[in-house]
């Protein structure tokens, strides 16, 4: 049987209960450097500058709307982007104020339209001016709350079972409780915040900034806003380290789309006690979020190709599955179209496509397959970046297996 080596990176009290074994991580930290920096090399030699463009304008709104999903909102991404339009416009969002004046009720709408602004508005910050690792003190963390938290605990009054947020200050109690789990007595939470901080500025690789996220959620330093505290805090750390340069992905969306598993991860480590679980899923985010840069990369060319041809509407909305998967069968790509079209009259649509060179056809029968007639650099990487990773990890979701 393989020795395997067990670490107790902390030594406060509270914190060091947590263990580490790193050999059962899913990847080592050159591996994830690695895909990081080859992922630069691309986006320089190959990213469409108007694919790159839309990345980064996308990925701050997305990352922002993703880490107030996180906390419950209930908010659209329609109703986000009206926000964010305050934000980008560095215009103050007066209306919680406006509507108190007026003597109206405020609600949980009102509520979840404020903690956006907040979010989107210190993820924007955090962003135009990075941040060092070494410039992180707990004084800057309690004013990253601060900043979180701004205007939220008016809404105590508002909203049943409400939990306040004492903005920018450390928790003061210990009735705290994570599903099962008690974290740190409050007593313990400046000097715990501390050591982490000491540590991950000694031990500054990814997965180091993994473990951060675990600790500090682990300790819960603060009545309420913990989870937003600690996924900004891990931005601004990876950006340090000079990964993702480019603002390009966001791990705090892909928590937000396995919303479920990134909980109950972040629980087995709590209640465990045991790092590995949620740093695992931390690696998993960082790789399969690399992984999507490729993905948008490719349906954006796949769907260059289609239309660039010299096809007709219909047949250039028939073959619209095919920018997202490599290859969809015939009954799928039918069923796409709502079947507004005769299926006679589908077929022939897609052997014109054929007959001209667009689209190749493979198998027979019901077991028909079509596909793009066009090989992209994208769609290569992708698949040998997934020849990679699929031994490694026990999850891939299947809009990038299936590429």
């Amino acid at each position: 049987m393989e020795e395997i080596t067990i670490e107790h990176p902390f030594t406060q009290p509270f914190l060091n209960q947590f263990l580490l074994a790193p050999s059962l991580l899913p990847f080592t930290d050159e591996e994830l450097k690695k895909l990081d920096t080859d992922l630069s090399k691309y986006e320089v030699l190959f990213l469409n500058p108007d694919i790159e463009k839309n990345l980064i304008n996308n990925n701050e709104l997305l990352a922002s709307f993703a880490i107030s999903k996180a906390e419950n909102s209930k908010l659209t991404l329609l109703e986000a982007q009206n926000v964010y339009d305050f934000v980008i416009s560095n215009k103050d969002y007066t209306f919680i104020h406006e509507k108190l004046q007026n003597r109206e009720r405020l609600t949980q709408k009102d509520h979840d339209k404020l903690e956006f602004f907040n979010i989107a508005k210190v993820f924007r910050e955090v962003n135009k001016n990075p941040i060092d690792i070494n410039d992180v003190t707990p004084a800057y963390i309690k004013d990253l709350h601060k900043q979180l938290a701004q205007g939220l605990d008016i809404f105590k009054d508002y909203l049943l079972d409400f939990d306040v947020y004492k903005s920018g200050q450390w928790r003061d109690n210990d009735n705290i409780r994570v599903s099962t789990y008690k974290p740190t007595p409050y007593t313990e939470i400046e000097k715990s915040v501390k050591e982490l901080l000491d540590w991950v500025k000694k031990n500054h690789t990814l997965t180091a900034v993994g473990i951060f996220h675990t600790a500090l959620y682990a300790l819960h330093p603060f009545c309420n806003g913990n989870k937003r505290v600690s996924r900004v805090l891990e931005h601004i750390f990876l950006r340090s380290l000079g990964v993702n340069a480019k603002n390009l992905y966001s791990m705090s969306y892909y928590y937000h789309k396995e919303k479920k598993r990134y909980i109950k991860y972040l629980l087995f480590s709590l209640e465990k006690r045991s790092l590995n679980h949620f740093v695992g899923f931390f690696q998993e985010a960082l790789v399969l979020s690399i992984l999507g840069v490729l993905k948008t990369s490719l349906e954006v060319k796949r769907d260059e190709f289609i239309n660039n041809q010299e096809l007709d509407d219909i047949t250039k909305t028939i073959l619209k599955p095919l920018t997202k998967q490599h290859e969809v069968q015939f009954k799928n790509l039918y069923k796409e179209v709502n079947r507004k079209y005769a299926r006679q009259t589908f077929v022939n649509y897609l052997e014109k496509a054929t007959t001209e060179g667009v689209i190749t056809r493979r198998g027979e029968g019901r077991a028909v397959y079509y596909s793009l007639n066009r090989i992209f650099r994208e769609e290569q990487q992708l698949h040998a970046l997934l020849d990679f990773v699929k031994p490694k990890l026990s999850f891939i979701p299947d809009e990038i297996k299936l590429s």
